[in-house]
Order: structure tokens, then sequence, then C-alpha cells
């Protein structure tokens, strides 16, 4: 098949991971692809970089037409089959021009948010495919109204040929933290914010800290934020906290850690930070909340907790510690299993083609 995808943010986050780990794992398939993406972004750069065709466009919003010409132009030079978009921005362009130019178009959800009463009509009848990233997010847009018959699930994809267990990366990363060999470290790699439960692990840190003196934290996060956090963090334990910016290879991170914590406070799509350290061999902890439950294996790959309960996560951080080795080894080992057989990026291909080939759904007349 031939595609088109769009993606004009100008953000580096989850949906435009996605686009470019499904643009990869479609052109490794042996399929064609180009992307129209904003000049100089994350998705533009990562993907010039694999050598894929990339057309620049931009759309600020539903009512901007510049990103016409971009879309029009990629049309021209792979004739594609499908047009796929992954932001709400870039909804209603893409089906006029699916309209205009007779492509069946296939638009992601990646947002738990309530959709305007005439996109929830509207959209999933008039895109070929509307596309859900988790169960959660699906059956939260039954609640919304959606008809579920014109919902349709797949996860997002993980190169986890990059994401991968690596005992040499694990070893000299913490070296060069400072990480000692009986110490524990569980991690946290996200946007240092309420929503996200940064402040409530904070809190679950100074407790479980205050009882295993082996503990230790590692935080991942835009480094505005990081005074704030480090006024939420106990005084007597701010130097077993290591701080970190945002970086663009998690993998030497993710090996040095013991543990992984997800603790979301809102409804998360989905939760590629809990795939990734999983394929990467670090038991995960996680809330049971939106997507979340649906990124692991409990009580094999990691552990579900209430969000914003701070005794719980801290007695799991504490249990954590208290796990001989070998069981985080076996807990690791089977989160890098359940994580390749559900989202590696050859299944998540295949899904995405096997729900493009399938049964056209009912739509309005175009």
């Amino acid at each position: 098949m031939n595609f088109v995808f769009v993606g004009t943010s100008a953000g580096a986050r989850g949906t435009e991971t996605h686009l470019v780990s499904m643009v990869r794992a479609l052109a490794q398939a042996g399929h064609q692809v180009a992307t129209v993406a904003r000049p100089n972004s994350f998705i533009s750069r990562e993907l010039l970089a694999s050598g894929l065709l990339v057309e620049p466009g931009l759309f600020r919003n539903a009512a901007d037409v510049r990103g016409v010409g971009g879309v029009l132009r990629a049309a021209r030079r792979v004739r594609p089959d499908w047009l796929v978009g992954s932001f709400g921005h870039e909804y209603w362009p893409l089906l006029a021009l699916g309209r205009l130019t007779g492509t069946r178009v296939a638009l992601f959800r990646h947002l738990n948010s309530r959709l305007k009463p005439a996109s929830r009509v509207l959209l999933p009848r008039w895109a070929d495919r509307f596309i859900a990233v988790s169960e959660s997010m699906r059956s939260d847009l039954v609640r919304q109204g959606v008809a579920p018959e014109r919902i349709q699930l797949l996860y997002n994809p993980l190169d986890v040929e990059h994401f991968r267990p690596d005992a040499e990366l694990r070893a000299t990363t913490r070296q060069a933290l400072g990480i000692g060999a009986t110490e524990v470290l569980v991690g946290f790699a996200g946007a240092l914010k309420k929503e996200k439960g940064a402040f409530s692990l904070a809190k679950a840190f100074n407790e479980a800290m205050a009882q295993r003196p082996a503990l230790r934290a590692l935080w991942v996060g835009e480094e505005t934020a990081h005074a704030r956090l480090r006024e939420a963090i106990s005084p007597e334990f701010q130097a077993r906290h290591i701080l970190q910016g945002w970086t663009r290879d998690m993998r030497p991170l993710y090996a040095a850690m013991d543990a992984f914590a997800v603790p979301s406070e809102w409804l998360e799509p989905f939760g590629r930070v809990s795939s990734e350290a999983q394929a990467c061999g670090v038991p995960v902890l996680a809330s049971r909340i939106g997507g979340l439950p649906e990124t692991l294996s409990e009580d094999e790959s990691g552990w579900l907790l209430a969000p914003g309960n701070v005794a719980a996560w801290r007695d799991a951080i504490t249990a954590v510690c208290d796990l001989l080795p070998a069981r985080r080894e076996e807990m690791g080992a089977a989160g890098t299993r359940f994580v390749r057989e559900r989202f590696s990026l050859e299944r998540i291909a295949a899904e995405f083609i096997t729900i493009l080939e399938g049964s056209a759904l009912t739509l309005l007349p175009r």
C-alpha cells in the first residue's frame, strides 16, 4: 500500500513518536510512505534521519489551508491509497482532501478529551477508519456517544530492537550516575506535573526512603520544573535523588533502573514509557487508570496501583527494594516478552494493514 501521513505538530511526545514509529514500521514492511511534517520538527528530523520521504507543510488549526500544498505534493509523489492523520487540528483538512482526491482517510485518536458534538457524529462517519490507541480510549469514545462499530483498536508500536535489555549499558550508566551495586534505583520519565503524578510520587519516595536506605530515585523531565520538584523532596533525602533533563535516547537511563514508575493521575491514552521500560527489561509500577493497565502484565511484569495513593506507592516502592535481584530480573524478562508479543513494530504494522483491508465501514455519501 501507499500512504501519506500528516503530522505537522511541533512537539516530541507520545503522539509524535507514534507517528514516527508507524511510518518506519510501514516502510520496513515494504510499503511506500511519505509524511507531511513541520520543517525542523521532531517528526521531520527523525524521518529524514531514517532516509524517509518528508514534504514540508503546516496546519496550525482546522481552518488553516497552508498545509494543503504539502499534502498534495506528497500525494503526487506516492499516489496514496490512504491519508493518515493523528492530530485533531488536522482531521477536517484531511477529510476534505480525501474527498477532493478520492483517497481513503484513517484518523488516529490519541487524546482522552471530549470531542465536540459535531465531531462525535461526523468524524467516525466521514473517516474510513477511526482508530483508538487503547481499549480505554475506545470505551471512552463509546461513552461519549461514538458508535462502537466505527472505532478500531490499534496499540502504539515500539521498536523492540532499539529498546531492549543491555547488561553492559546498565553497568556503565549506573557507574556514571554513581549508583552502587546494592542500591535500588526507581525511575520516572515524563512531564513533572500533578496530572502525571510526579508530586504524589515524590511524597511516596520521602516515606519509602525513610524505611529503605538503599533506595535512590531518578527523575527525567523538563529542567524548568526541577526546582518545584526539589521543594517536594524532603531535605534529608535530596542527595538520593538524581534529576535529569529530557534526553533524546532513554535507553541508558532505563537500563540503569531497577524499577520504573508511571504514577499518572489522569486518563493516559496508552502509556508509551511503560512499554519502553519493560522492553528494556525493567519492572513497572503503574497507575490503574486510562490505558496504562493495558501496557503491562499485572503481577508478572509489574504492578498496578491506585493513582494518587501515596501510601500504596510507598509500599510498592519498598516492596521493589525488598525483592531479590533474581526476582526483579524475572519480572523484567516477563515485561520484555510481553512488549515484544504485543507492541513490536512488525506486529502493529501488520495489524494496521489488516484494519485497513477489513470490511469498509458504513460511510456517508462522498
